[in-house]
């Protein structure tokens, strides 16, 4: 039998947790305004521990499933992945055209500039089908956009992204790309 390492975080190590803590963000949050937030989120874990009725022994379960995603490094990802698209819809509100995209874990800014008919940089082996990604920015008239960003990033064939797996180069699967109108 043949095994084989899973592309996940856990692969890749603590690198998307690790880059988190580098980051570190406090904002302009008021330590009361945190503790309110904090609260709620404790209220509705009770709720959902009512509604379930949860038992010791599921509730060891669970609390045990909680710890391995802080162990195995995914807490950026499954939070990104399960609760940011909500902070992106409050952050949206009351705003005109097209609603933002998460950055999600392995978002890594300052990417190599590209011009508008690019290709991502990659290894001259890179492995994986070619995706062709096309598409317009136009601004709320409908005019295109000449000089906007996108900014792209995918993981290998493996499922690893560069800047947080030690065998792929940084930058690889990365890029800034620049509309020409």
């Amino acid at each position: 039998m043949t095994t084989s390492e899973s592309p996940t975080a856990v692969g890749s190590g603590t690198a998307a947790t690790d880059k988190f803590l580098q980051e570190r963000v406090s904002a302009d949050t008021p330590p009361e305004r945190v503790s309110a937030i904090a609260k709620d989120v404790l209220e509705a874990l009770a709720g959902v521990i009512d509604k379930h009725g949860i038992t010791y022994p599921e509730y060891r379960v669970l609390k045990q499933w909680l710890i391995d995603i802080g162990q195995f490094g995914e807490w950026p990802l499954w939070l990104d992945v399960f609760l940011e698209h909500n902070v992106e819809e409050v952050a949206y509100r009351g705003q005109h055209g097209t609603k933002g995209s998460i950055e999600g874990p392995y978002y890594v800014a300052d990417a190599k500039t590209l011009p508008a008919k690019c290709e991502l940089p990659m290894r001259d082996n890179e492995v994986g089908s070619k995706l062709v990604f096309e598409g317009q920015v136009r601004d709320l008239d409908g005019n295109g956009l000449d000089g906007a960003t996108v900014e792209l990033w995918h993981a290998d064939d493996e499922g690893y992204y560069s800047h947080f797996a030690p065998h792929i180069p940084d930058g690889n699967l990365r890029g800034t790309i620049v509309t020409d109108g």
